[in-house]
């Protein structure tokens, strides 16, 4: 029996390997793990951003083949999965890191009909982190060492919500000064699409509505212009710039970044801790702390699962919390 074992063993590698150098021609009625991976990745690229193109392509083309040992995609099973678990650990990725990357796999899985390939104890454990957001007086700090231009540009950031490509191809069209609304729409001409596919309409203060038909009547734009354009009205991607460029005039850098390149955010604007996806954070954690329920915010933020949301809880606390701590037993032996 085991003789029998060792043969089939030593014969199946045999054909994995001819198979692998070209010696042997795969099924023709099979789908090779090839195939599918460069199938699903111009699907991806097609169908999603291509920011979701550029992280599928390295999870999938790279290191999910590397690990995974097998010609066919219908040949998977949980044990490749636990493989590509364990080989992403040992690669010196993050538990959340490796988190994200299995549901890339798993969703890559589901595109062709094989589901339920591992348990759920079979998941990476990562700890939750709360969502930095930025202090009331940094905000201020930033606003005031900002040009009216900046100003206008990190004010929208913070009240809308919007993810940065949000922001980016943001029209004059998105914006409905009758109803304090600014819409998240897709702009085919620039393609770009709405994370998840979902268009969205978000409140913003009247405050921040005067200012933007200010900002409109300044650069008298037209309803397709981009809200905040490049020198040359197109839409621009250097808003992070910007944040970074105020946030070292403000004094706000905390001195101890380092960038890839070498550069200390002591001599410029290279501080990590100031970053455009943290205004959504701070409007996130705010609007929760002013009591908007947690599916209306659901819906500003453009989530598609309630969970995404849910985790910006862990970062409030009840308006009279501190009240409550102060007046406690505990603060009395202090």
């Amino acid at each position: 029996m085991f003789e029998d074992l060792v043969a089939a063993a030593q014969a199946k590698f045999i054909e994995l390997e001819a198979k692998r150098v070209g010696l042997l021609s795969p099924d023709p009625g099979r789908l090779t793990i090839d195939d599918a991976i460069s199938d699903y990745l111009g699907f991806v690229r097609k169908q999603r951003s291509h920011r979701t193109f550029l992280t599928y392509r390295p999870t999938l083309a790279e290191l999910f083949r590397k690990s995974y040992a097998k010609t066919y995609l219908d040949e998977a099973t949980r044990a490749d999965i636990i493989k590509f678990i364990g080989d992403a650990f040992e690669s010196n990725l993050a538990a959340r890191t490796v988190y994200s990357k299995l549901v890339t796999v798993l969703q890559f899985f589901k595109h062709y009909g094989k589901t339920e390939l591992i348990k759920s104890s079979d998941w990476p454990e990562y700890v939750g982190t709360i969502r930095p957001v930025y202090t009331p007086e940094e905000i201020r700090a930033l606003l005031g060492a900002a040009t009216f231009e900046e100003q206008v540009l990190l004010k929208f950031f913070l009240t809308s919500g919007f993810r940065k490509d949000e922001v980016r191809y943001a029209t004059w069209h998105d914006v409905d000064f009758h109803h304090s609304l600014v819409r998240v729409t897709e702009k085919p001409f620039w393609k770009f699409k709405p994370k998840n596919y979902e268009e969205r309409s978000v409140p913003l203060p009247t405050v921040m509505m005067e200012q933007l038909q200010k900002w409109k009547n300044k650069n008298d734009a037209a309803a397709s212009d981009p809200i905040f354009p490049n020198s040359k009205g197109k839409p621009d991607s250097t808003h992070i710039e910007v944040l970074k460029q105020v946030a070292y005039r403000a004094k706000l850098n905390c001195g101890q970044c380092i960038t890839k390149h070498e550069n200390t955010c002591a001599d410029g604007p290279h501080c990590r801790r100031f970053f455009l996806h943290k205004f959504r954070h701070t409007f996130a954690t705010q609007h929760l702390r002013d009591g908007i329920d947690v599916r209306t915010l659901q819906h500003w933020l453009g989530h598609r699962d309630m969970e995404s949301t849910i985790v910006y809880l862990k970062g409030i606390q009840a308006k009279d919390a501190i009240e409550k701590v102060d007046a406690g037993l505990l603060a009395s032996y202090i």
